[in-house]
């Protein structure tokens, strides 16, 4: 008789806490979705963006200019300092 009360409490606690759940997750994605809709994040979001895009530029320049050192040191040229 005991399990059988066990058995329905963690029962009752697991639809209670389920609902509870869905309600805190609603609330707390209601929360985030009106900060990342509000002005000052979408500025810092494009502020970001940029930032990436250009680290993501530079970075491209890069293993551009390493790949054509390597292939000058393949190829047997004198490579300066300079780059290509």
């Amino acid at each position: 008789m005991r399990r059988f009360y066990l058995m329905l409490g963690i029962a009752i606690g697991y639809v209670l806490g389920s609902r509870a759940g869905r309600e805190r997750y609603e609330q707390i994605r209601s929360a985030w979705l009106s900060i990342t809709k509000s002005e000052p994040a979408q500025q810092i979001g494009a502020e970001v963006r940029g930032v990436a895009s250009r680290a993501g530029h530079a970075l491209e320049d890069r293993a551009s200019q390493g790949v054509h050192r390597v292939t000058a040191m393949v190829r047997g040229n004198e490579v300066n300092g300079a780059g290509s």
